[in-house]
């Protein structure tokens, strides 16, 4: 018999009958191994993995569109306690809620507008910017409006979060998932003030995080409590209307020129769009290139941060003497409203016409405390009784702690584990709490220029995780308690250089003036990004799905199931690294 060739050979398995076909002729092999079976598929086959996300505001809409692109056998449905999309853009509508982050800075990098009608947007552009987003990429399909998640449970025993959620007709519902993603963002869960007698006021009390529309304040008298971002916005925007403006000022802050105050208009303050610019933004060539400078400039305020850097120095002057010019030079209102902390140890706030809307006939700025409401007025820590309609409580947001309860390993709750000095895993994950990503947790970037960009890197990290969970036996994950407290103590010594870290009362401190800065990253813009780059799995307490290496399943890979796949791939990865040269293997190559 004649043989010309050898059999050709093929990549796919074309097995001639069953493995177990008898007794193995190897006698050492005719055991079993424990209860462990082969899992008959090809190595990093993807497991189903089902996410519940709360939240359908700017970030759970993100992570919903990018899901359905970017990631294979996933599942997930979204929690919404409001009627529409949207969060904190939908909730926030005081007068002159404007965005201090340029608009094209704030939007997604793959879901760019030209279309902005100003430098930094308002609140209702912006929604509508979201709830287009929502509308042509029919992302509301995926979304249980008017459904408010009362708590998150971890039940060890099945690898899951059951999540207790109330309906709109008030019915109590349970979903369970592998993943909790929580998006509720810091700006959800608003305040009013701790003042005796609040409850007494029988004129109009409002938040601003629950703005009446239907109230008109033509000619009435109207006392704003907080100093904050909010109120620097309120205050100048119903000025003009009121009969008479009470501002209770109890705290300096730094009033400034808003984020890439370069590309703003001259004293870094908002302008409208031309037509001719906005025409010009319709090549997408133009709109991305005006979007990375803008987007770039937001990376250079580090060095700024820094409590004894040039920068800071010279930005302290020049803020203060343009603060100075703004009051008129008043004696009063300068030695109140000009901080001697650093510059940045509160949110620099920027503030078109505030400082001069504070000297106007109509304005009595109180430099006291508000200690009491009575029925018809506010009591000053003087004593003093102020009369007044309404009341606008601009205090901000209880950003501390989660808007529900989140109970982790061992019954504990996550909202009592970070009441004090709260300690977190790259500013979206806790010790204890396997398998959640929070949107934005302790010591994150909320002070570093525009969420948006930091929000879809979060996003990239996330996928990350959840796909080598997929790809491999792992059954859960979270980080190490002493990875975090490595990670806490670096932390706060790097943070003792900045402003931030600097004597005064501020939500970066969870509201006091002396204690550990909580909300904020140790480094720069950049540094945060590139720190984020790639996971690192050694951090993590894992817990394996049985034996650790069950995902290298049947010994085949997806190559070799493909008739068009290639099957030398690896000569591609050592060719393009060698290319690299001693770039090949840092995290970042460009």
């Amino acid at each position: 018999m004649t043989i010309d060739q050898p059999p050709a050979l093929s990549l796919q398995p074309t097995l001639n009958g069953s493995t177990e076909s008898g007794p193995h002729e190897n006698e050492w092999y005719r055991r079993d191994f424990g209860n462990y079976k082969v899992r008959e598929v090809p190595l990093h086959t993807k497991r189903p993995i089902r996410l519940i996300i709360v939240g359908a505001g700017a970030t759970g809409l993100q992570i919903a569109y990018k899901l359905q692109r970017q990631m294979d056998n996933v599942s997930f449905e979204i929690f919404e306690k409001n009627a529409d999309v949207g969060g904190t853009w939908l909730e926030n509508r005081y007068p002159g809620c404007t965005c201090d982050i340029p608009s094209h800075s704030y939007q997604w990098s793959f879901w760019r507008n030209p279309n902005w009608s100003k430098y930094y947007s308002g609140a209702e552009e912006i929604w509508q910017y979201l709830k287009d987003f929502a509308v042509q990429n029919d992302l509301e399909k995926h979304v249980k409006f008017n459904h408010r998640v009362q708590q998150a449970k971890w039940v060890e025993e099945d690898s899951v979060w059951e999540v207790q959620v109330q309906t709109p007709t008030g019915e109590t519902i349970v979903s369970r998932a592998e993943m909790l993603v929580s998006c509720h963002g810091p700006l959800n869960n608003w305040k009013y003030p701790d003042i005796p007698g609040i409850d007494k006021f029988q004129g109009k009390l409002m938040h601003s995080a629950q703005w009446d529309d239907a109230i008109d304040l033509t000619g009435k008298a109207v006392a704003v409590i907080g100093g904050g971002s909010s109120a620097v916005q309120i205050i100048p925007s119903i000025q003009p209307k009121v009969g008479k403006l009470f501002p209770f000022l109890r705290s300096p802050v730094w009033i400034t020129a808003g984020f890439g105050a370069k590309y703003a208009a001259p004293g870094g303050v908002n302008f409208e769009y031309s037509e001719e610019q906005k025409k010009a933004f319709q090549d997408p060539a133009e709109l991305e290139k005006y979007s990375r400078d803008v987007e770039g400039e937001l990376n250079k305020r580090f060095t700024l941060m820094h409590l004894h850097s040039e920068d800071q120095k010279v930005s302290r002057a020049y803020v203060t003497q343009d603060m100075k010019n703004k009051l008129g030079d008043d004696a009063r209102l300068t030695k109140h409203l000009i901080p001697e902390f650093a510059l940045g140890c509160r949110r620099m706030t920027p503030g078109s016409n505030y400082l001069q809307s504070l000297r106007q006939s109509n304005v009595e700025v109180i430099t006291d405390s508000a200690v009491e409401l009575t029925t018809d007025g506010i009591v000053d820590s003087t004593g003093r009784e102020i009369k007044v309609d309404v009341v606008i409580c601009a205090t901000g947001f209880n950003a501390a702690k989660p808007s529900y309860d989140i109970i982790g390993r061992n019954g504990r709750s996550l909202g009592e584990h970070w009441a004090e000095g709260a300690k977190g895993y790259m500013s979206f994950m806790a010790d204890g709490f396997p398998n959640m990503f929070y949107f934005i947790g302790p010591n994150g970037p909320s002070s570093h220029g525009s969420l948006l960009p930091i929000v879809e890197w979060l996003t990239r990290y996330m996928f990350k995780v959840i796909t080598h969970i997929q790809r491999t036996s792992i059954k859960n994950l979270a980080p190490k308690a002493e990875a975090i407290e490595d990670a806490w103590v670096h932390t706060h010594e790097l943070l003792k250089r900045t402003a931030w870290s600097s004597s005064c009362s501020s939500w970066f401190k969870n509201g006091k003036k002396h204690g550990p800065v909580t909300a904020i990253w140790p480094g720069s813009r950049l540094h945060w990004f590139e720190a984020l780059e790639e996971p690192r799995y050694e951090d993590f307490e894992i817990q394996y799905e049985g034996n650790r290496f069950s995902h290298f399943g049947n010994g085949y890979t997806f190559t070799e199931l493909s008739e068009e796949a290639n099957a030398v791939w690896y000569f591609d990865v050592l060719e393009r690294e060698l290319k690299a040269g001693k770039l090949a293997f840092d995290v970042v190559q460009d």
